[in-house]
Parts: C-alpha cells; structure tokens; sequence
C-alpha cells in the first residue's frame, strides 16, 4: 500500500486550507485559492510527481479561484467537483464572488462526481461523500483514516448556510447521519482553520463546536 502524504496551504487571502496529497509519485489538489504573488509553494510540492487531478469540496470563490491559474501551469489535468456545483464556476451569485466584490467566473471542471463514486490515487482509494447544506453540492472526500471536509464542519463550528444553496437542516443531517457516523480515530481536514484533529473529538464538542 502507498503512503498518504498531506501537506496544505493556506497563505491566501481567504485563510482557505488547500491540501496536496500525495501517494508515491502521483498527487491531486484540494481547493485551490488565487494567490498573487504565485503557486512556487504548490511547485515545490508536487516536484517529481505527477499532478493527477484537481478537486474541489463545493464551489465557492475562495475555494475555486485559483482553478484557471492551475489549469495554465499543470495543462491536461481533471478538475472534478460535484455535479449540483458544476454550474458556481459560471455564476457570480451562485459561488458567491458578486457579494464580495466583482463577480468572478472561471472555466468549469470536466468530471461531474456524484455520491458514492469512487477513484483512486495510486492504491488509495478516495470515495464521494455528497454532504448538502453549505451549498447544494458539497462533498467531502474519504480515504480510511482521513476526511476532507471542506466548509461542512470545523473544528470550532460549521458551515454558512446564508449564501446562494445553503440549507441549515440539510447541513446539520449531512454531519449527523454521514460525518459522525465515521470511524471516531478519522482526522478531519476542513476548508479553514485547524486541521488534521480526531472526529471522536470533534463529537464531543458538539455539532456547533
């Protein structure tokens, strides 16, 4: 079995959290943030490994504005993000860029995934979790031991579900009926913040953190 190898990156103006994991000489992104003053970091990471695939836990700004600056320096690559989110990289208001400025379009991903699908990166196989709520399309992504949990939980706390998509009961049933169902030794790795803590912690705080 490959080694899982995360590293993450969150110099953005967004504190967004953007992982590059790795196993052996392949390597995929999650989230990426537009950074101005370049990707050198992201470079010296992925020095020696092939960039699979880029995916992305919802469709919001600051997780998907880096995506057309990656897309110029790694060509070919699959960008991937879940099929009720496909349509934020086209709309303003769905990923949220008009509220916070000039509304702000970029080239949609490739791969619509869906609940339950699965890929793989070498050996390790990563499965699709759709968790709604913070947007419609959110997903969390499963490897055994670690979670990417995008903005759907925290370490202190949950997602927004005041923007365009978001939906409060539908957040709350995605962590309780899906997240917290998990294995409690699973370290979380959300979109902010902390990362890399236990779930069976997190639960024990509570939903809200």
């Amino acid at each position: 079995m490959s080694e899982l190898k995360i590293d993450c990156i969150n110099l953005n103006i967004y504190g967004m959290n953007s992982y590059i994991v790795s196993a052996d000489d392949e390597a995929m992104i999650i989230d990426i943030s537009k950074l101005s003053f370049g990707y050198e970091d992201y470079d010296k990471l992925l020095d020696g490994k092939k960039l699979k695939r880029v995916i992305y836990t919802h469709g919001h700004f600051d997780h998907i504005s880096g995506s057309d600056d990656i897309r110029k320096k790694y060509k070919g690559v699959e960008h991937c993000i879940h099929s009720l989110d496909y349509d934020f990289f086209g709309d303003a208001t769905l990923n949220a860029s008009g509220y916070f400025g000039n509304g702000i379009k970029w080239q949609s991903p490739e791969i619509k995934f869906e609940d339950g699908e699965t890929f793989k990166l070498k050996d390790i196989e990563f499965k699709v979790i759709h968790t709604p709520g913070h947007t419609r399309g959110g997903v969390c992504y499963y490897t055994e031991g670690h979670l990417f949990c995008g903005d759907t939980i925290f370490a202190n706390g949950i997602g927004r579900t005041d923007l365009p998509t978001g939906n409060y009961s539908e957040l709350e049933n995605s962590i309780m009926e899906k997240l917290f169902k998990l294995d409690d030794e699973t370290l979380l790795y959300p979109g902010h913040e902390a990362y890399g803590f236990k779930l069976g912690q997190r639960k024990r705080i509570g939903i809200f953190g």
